[in-house]
């Protein structure tokens, strides 16, 4: 083979190899792109299972809660999440406050949800923040109204006592803001709803109640279901939810299963966003709980 031929070859050899480099380096940057915009897609949610053995607890129940959806939809009329509590078959539904958005005066998405889960479990609705700014502070929604109007149970700062296989479970929610349990039409509530002998189940959507030091820490509360932190925004392995706009960096509580001082805290990260932070590595969740 003359030198020139060998060159010719070189050549030829370098140019494969620059075009192999080209198309790894392609395929090695859309594998990249392709999961960040899966950890950061909202069209899917994900269940998360926690296991809650309580001796107060005659016989098993089962809790599905749903928490901070900020109207997001999961099918045609959320029919994906409809399919899927149906399929959990609860005997409780949860709605721990944030289904709406307070800036969207369109709540047909919470209307439609709920008036397709009345007929799966009865469904118990506290508010968030985004419902009482609405529905109490600014008096712009008659959101609440029309939820009781199809069967829904709306616990503004008021409990029932319900029968759950057996159990005799008094039901409440909470709607106060952290610092603003003192409020007096709270504490008439709050003062009843501590006395009663049974099984104490409340939705409160702010976790921050039993952070160290919060309002509800060492209360007679058994469980309390909540929301509010979206899971931290964004999930870092190893470490956590790391951000929340009120909390900042590192909230002590992001999700999870917690024992606080005898009080099981179930804290979901939510359904929606609702916020201009993306969510990351955080897909939304549906929560199951099963009480023993």
């Amino acid at each position: 083979m003359g030198r020139k031929q060998r060159e010719k070859k070189k050549e030829k050899l370098s140019g494969r190899a620059i075009l192999l480099r080209l198309l790894l380096i392609m395929v090695i940057a859309g594998v990249v792109t392709w999961q960040l915009i899966r950890l950061m897609d909202m069209s899917y949610f994900v269940d998360t299972f926690y296991f809650v053995d309580d001796e107060k607890i005659q016989n098993p129940f089962r809790i599905v809660l749903l928490s901070d959806l900020h109207l997001q939809e999961f099918g045609h009329e959320n029919e994906k999440l409809v399919d899927e509590i149906r399929r959990l078959k609860p005997d409780i539904i949860a709605m721990a406050g944030d289904m709406i958005n307070e800036t969207d005066p369109d709540e047909s998405v919470v209307v439609t949800l709920c008036r397709n889960l009345v007929d799966v479990a009865p469904v118990y609705f506290a508010y968030g923040n985004h419902e009482k700014q609405v529905i109490r502070v600014e008096q712009t929604s008659t959101l609440n109204v029309t939820l009781e109007a199809m069967g829904v149970h709306v616990l503004h700062n008021r409990y029932e006592t319900i029968d759950v296989n057996g159990n005799l479970i008094d039901i409440g929610g909470l709607s106060a803001n952290p610092g603003t349990l003192d409020a007096s039409y709270t504490q008439r509530f709050w003062q009843s709803y501590l006395k009663s002998p049974n099984y104490r189940l409340l939705l409160v959507h702010y976790p921050q109640y039993f952070f160290t030091g919060g309002e509800l820490v060492g209360e007679e509360i058994d469980m309390a279901l909540c929301g509010h932190l979206h899971g931290g925004q964004a999930i870092i392995p190893f470490i956590g939810g790391i951000y929340h706009p009120l909390e900042g960096f590192l909230p002590e509580m992001t999700d999870g299963c917690h024992l606080i001082a005898n009080t099981w805290v179930i804290i979901s990260r939510g359904l929606g966003n609702g916020k201009s932070l993306p969510r990351f590595n955080n897909p939304p969740e549906l929560v199951i709980i099963d009480v023993n």
